[in-house]
């Protein structure tokens, strides 16, 4: 007996499938052509597949009117969906119905025909198909991928690297897929990065209260923050009342704490995570990590606030020093400060996927913003040689506004790291996928991550996505000299015409 399932419903609970139905109607192919009004014959543009249909012939035996109810109750649909039937167990069609049921009635009896159209013209497989990649006899790291459907299909891939790597490619029949820096060296001697500062899991005992808020003396420090463990560890968590009025043309009032460099450094690197994430419409608040020269003047940082006291947006603001020791936006973002990830990747959502980290970069006359897998850089020639001293967080409330229900419910940061960039001596150069890293390619999209972080920039122009034809290709995988696989897979998933 043949069963159909349609939209997670077995459909043969309501009809029997008669003799006569195939999935075997093959593909409707539609070759292109064009009339020649002088010579004999056409000339061929191109083939294409029109889209698949699966007529189901049945027989019912109605009681009521209710199982015909019930019927086209699971046909009404308003997209594809899964369709199903068990002698073909392990593929899945994505269709729609067309048309009437063309039904035969005799006292609620009959027979019909169910009419799917799978508008792709495929079937799917509904188990993926991984291939690992080994080393063949060349020492070369090769997968063979064996696609036993009817036509191409997309081809995704996962890396994990036991050592570090500045680059990667998939060399396959048709070009190759490059990603990352072919010559991005592993060590020399050259300039290395330090890190001078780390915090984790809330531990920030080694950061001070400040009394001064030196990027806007205008956020005026009335109280005073501190950090705990919770959610992985959290710095910025403010008493239930404190002051937020009182001082004249003061924009904020809060909180700060404040690190101080033991020797000035030119060239840094922050690398931290941030929770900002608003309980209510309305709510404002404000949330500002910067660094200071040694005349506490502002060299960059990046604020994120919000002053809509009705709805829900933020702002995401780049900063930078002024020249005379105040501070400019270079650039705001806006976005909605809600707890999901798509939104907003410093809310609950960000955070509970990894995903609600940022860096901040300062290179000679460049500072490196980052906002959602995005690097904006900024030049001030005034910034050349100005070294950091000091690290400021802020944390707090708009002047004249309530710190209770009014306030951002969640304004933290957390596993900060500060490092000076390029000191000169030897040792291995960081590289831009690290030791451990776990790199993934979706084959459908094209989209390049690095432990679930996006990098939109690591792409070499020139990159051809690779599909695999039916029968067997081989492939190749290709890494820094210096970097070592600890597994690589090549994922299919076949389908059917």
């Amino acid at each position: 007996m043949i069963e159909v399932t349609f939209n997670g419903v077995e459909l043969t609970q309501y009809i029997t499938v008669l003799d006569g139905f195939t999935l075997w109607g093959g593909a409707d192919f539609d070759p292109q052509y064009t009339e020649n009004s002088i010579l004999d014959g056409s000339e061929f543009s191109y083939m294409r597949k029109k889209h698949k249909t699966i007529p189901v012939p049945f027989y019912v035996e109605y009681e009521s009117s209710l199982g015909y109810d019930y019927l086209q109750q699971v046909l009404n649909v308003k997209e594809p969906k899964e369709l199903t039937f068990n002698i073909y167990p392990n593929r899945v069609f994505y269709a729609v119905p067309s048309g009437d049921l063309d039904f035969d009635e005799v006292r609620l009896n009959g027979k019909g025909t169910i009419t799917f159209i799978a508008v792709d013209g495929l079937a799917h497989s509904k188990v993926p198909r991984t291939f690992e990649f080994t080393k063949n006899d060349f020492g070369a790291l090769e997968a063979e991928i064996e696609n036993n459907g009817s036509e191409e299909v997309a081809v995704s891939y996962e890396i994990k690297l036991k050592k570090e790597s500045g680059y990667l490619a998939i060399i396959h029949p048709k070009g190759v897929m490059q990603y990352g820096k072919y010559d991005e060296a592993d060590g020399y001697m050259d300039r290395k990065n330090v890190t001078l500062v780390s915090n984790q899991k809330g531990d920030f005992a080694n950061w001070t209260d400040g009394t001064v808020n030196y990027e806007n003396t205008q956020k005026i420090i009335t109280t005073k923050m501190t950090a705990d463990t919770s959610y992985g560890g959290r710095l910025g968590l403010l008493p239930s009342s404190f002051t937020t009025s009182g001082t004249s043309g003061a924009y904020q009032y809060g909180a700060i704490k404040e690190y101080t460099l033991s020797n000035p450094v030119s060239q840094w690197y922050i690398w931290a995570r941030a929770w900002f994430e608003t309980g209510l419409n309305g709510q404002t608040g404000a949330w500002c990590l910067t660094v200071l020269d040694e005349n506490n003047h502002l060299i960059a940082g990046m604020a994120i606030e919000k002053d809509d006291t009705v709805g829900n947006t933020a702002n995401v603001r780049f900063l930078m020093g002024d020249g005379s020791g105040g501070s400019r936006t270079v650039r705001t973002i806006s976005f909605t400060p809600s707890a999901w990830l798509l939104p907003n990747p410093y809310g609950s959502g960000g955070r509970d996927k990894n995903a609600n980290m940022f860096d901040l970069v300062k290179e000679k006359d460049r500072v490196q913003f980052f906002w959602y897998g995005g690097y904006y850089p900024y030049y001030d020639s005034r910034l050349t040689n100005v070294k950091a001293k000091k690290i400021q967080f802020f944390v707090g409330q708009y002047a004249g506004r309530n710190t209770t229900d009014r306030k951002v419910t969640h304004h933290y940061l957390n596993d900060f790291k500060f490092q000076e960039l390029h000191v000169d001596y030897w040792k291995d150069v960081p590289n831009r996928y690290p030791s451990g890293s776990i790199i993934t390619i979706d084959g459908e999209t094209g989209e390049f991550r690095v432990n679930n972080q996006i990098k939109l920039d690591d792409e070499v122009l020139g990159t051809k996505i690779f599909k695999a034809p039916p029968g067997k290709t081989k492939i190749q995988l290709n890494i820094s000299s210096f970097a070592e696989i600890e597994s690589a897979t090549a994922t299919i998933e076949e389908v059917y015409i």
